[in-house]
C-alpha cells in the first residue's frame, strides 16, 4: 500500500492543542514537515515523523494552546530564567547539553520525534 499523508484531520485528533488552528495553516505546516522522512521509513513512522515535525514547528512559532506555545508566544521558549509574579522558572545549562543542543529537543513533540530518528538510526559503535 502506497503512503498517504496525514490530513489535517489526522493531524487535528492525535494533537487537539491544535484544534482551533486554521486547516489551511495546518497544512501548509503538514506539507513542510513532509521532508523529515523519506520512503525508507515504515508508513506508520513516516506519518509519526511529519506530525510531530509539524507540531514542534507549529509550537515553537507560537501556535497552538499547548503551555510550549504560550511559552513561544511571550518568547520564553528558550529561557534561562523567566518570572511571573511569585513563579519563577529556570532552565539549567545541563538539559539543553543533555539533548546535545538539538533544537527538536526544544519542545515536547521534537523531543518526540528526535527519539523516533534515533530509533530508526541508532548511533554507529567505534571499537
Amino acid at each position: 500500500m502506497a503512503y498517504t499523508p496525514p490530513s489535517v484531520a489526522d493531524f487535528k485528533l492525535r494533537f487537539p492543542a491544535f484544534d482551533a488552528v486554521d486547516d489551511a495553516r495546518v497544512a501548509g505546516f503538514l506539507d513542510d514537515a513532509a521532508t523529515v522522512a523519506d520512503d525508507g521509513w515504515s508508513d506508520a513512522d513516516r506519518r509519526k515523523a511529519v506530525m510531530l515535525q509539524a507540531a514542534h514547528d507549529m509550537t515553537t512559532r507560537g501556535i497552538g494552546t499547548g503551555a510550549e506555545a504560550e511559552l513561544a508566544k511571550a518568547g520564553a521558549l528558550g529561557f534561562k530564567s523567566f518570572r511571573s509574579g511569585q513563579l519563577q522558572l529556570d532552565r539549567s545549562d545541563s538539559a539543553a547539553a543533555a539533548a546535545g543542543g538539538d533544537p527538536l529537543a526544544g519542545t515536547a513533540y521534537g523531543a518526540e520525534l528526535l527519539a523516533l530518528i534515533r530509533s530508526r538510526f541508532p548511533g554507529v559503535m567505534v571499537v
